[in-house]
């Protein structure tokens, strides 16, 4: 993974819009979560590995920050981006972002590698920690951007 991955263009469906005419806040985050799907293949942990029935990823946390409507005719496409790696678990952020070239939403988490006998956490088998430690180290390269990590409160 040698660029930040960006997911092919993906259509606001209509069942999607809320009572006011956008996009439901929920399906920000279908979007963000299907978006992801072949980057997370390029890293070794896509449906191939996951289906497998012994390792598979949960969220332990995720923010969504909306900055920008989106309305029925929207297309989109989701960014992924590795901040840090460690044994069991990454830290990615994500953009939402308009085929016009606007950012509609970002995304901040942290994704666990878990042995699904338990469930419990548990450490990435060696190929897939090689991947995803390549993938930190180009993306590593661009600045990180000023809203990860922010702390939540009102702007006055």
């Amino acid at each position: 993974m040698s660029d930040i991955f960006l997911s092919p263009v993906m259509d606001i469906k209509p069942e999607w819009i809320d009572q006011n005419g956008h996009l439901n806040m929920a399906y920000y985050g279908v979007l963000f979560d299907t978006g992801v799907d072949e980057g997370a293949k390029e890293v070794g942990l896509g449906w191939d590995y996951t289906s497998q029935g012994t390792h598979t990823t949960y969220s332990a946390e995720f923010r969504i920050r909306y900055v920008r409507e989106l309305h029925l005719g929207d297309q989109v496409r989701v960014s992924f981006r590795i901040l840090d790696v460690g044994p069991k678990a990454f830290h990615f952020c994500q953009e939402l972002i308009h085929t016009e070239g606007w950012v509609a939403a970002t995304g901040e988490g942290i994704s666990l590698h878990i042995d699904q006998s338990g469930p419990r956490v548990a450490p990435y088998p060696d190929d897939i920690k090689a991947k995803l430690d390549a993938a930190l180290e180009s993306h590593s390269k661009l600045p990180v951007p000023e809203w990860v990590g922010a702390p939540m409160k009102l702007r006055k």
